[in-house]
């Protein structure tokens, strides 16, 4: 299936799904797990943040259960689990962030802000919850269009 096949909503796979329910924002993010170009909405992506933060607390308490002298988020099977978690969903948390940026007309760039300890990732919070704005159109990639050529 092409990122020009229509989706429930009647939105290509390429543009942003504004008001995606839940489960078609999950499928998008795991569909488009490794585009860095075009924009992701809103929903899109707090659906998705709010899906993995959910899991990643289940990975860490489910072992906790099996282990309740353990303190309490400290179990290390947990604690691994957490990571690879991490580790699978990295490049497409990654990816999404940059296309939610995109669709506020900001750069993906705008990423490296979450090695600033603490503010790093406040600013970021406040750019994720930014509105569309149409100017952000400029980082689609459009069918029939070459990203690697130059106008002679």
């Amino acid at each position: 299936m092409s990122d020009n096949d229509v989706q429930p909503g009647g939105v290509a796979l390429r543009d942003p799904l504004y008001g995606a329910p839940f489960a078609e924002a999950v499928r998008r993010f795991w569909r488009k797990y490794t585009v860095f170009t075009g924009r992701a909405s809103r929903a899109e992506f707090w659906w998705w943040w709010l899906t993995s933060f959910a899991i990643g607390l289940v990975l860490q308490l489910v072992p906790q259960a099996f282990t309740p002298d353990a303190p309490l988020l400290e179990n290390p099977v947990g604690s691994y689990l957490f990571v690879l978690w991490a580790l699978i969903t990295l490049i497409g948390g990654l990816a999404l962030g940059a296309r939610r940026l995109h669709d506020a007309n900001l750069s993906g760039f705008w990423q490296f802000l979450h090695v600033l300890p603490g503010i790093g990732s406040l600013v970021l919070f406040v750019m994720f919850l930014l509105p569309p704005n149409a100017k952000g159109t400029r980082f689609d990639v459009r069918p029939g269009t070459a990203t690697t050529t130059r106008k002679r």
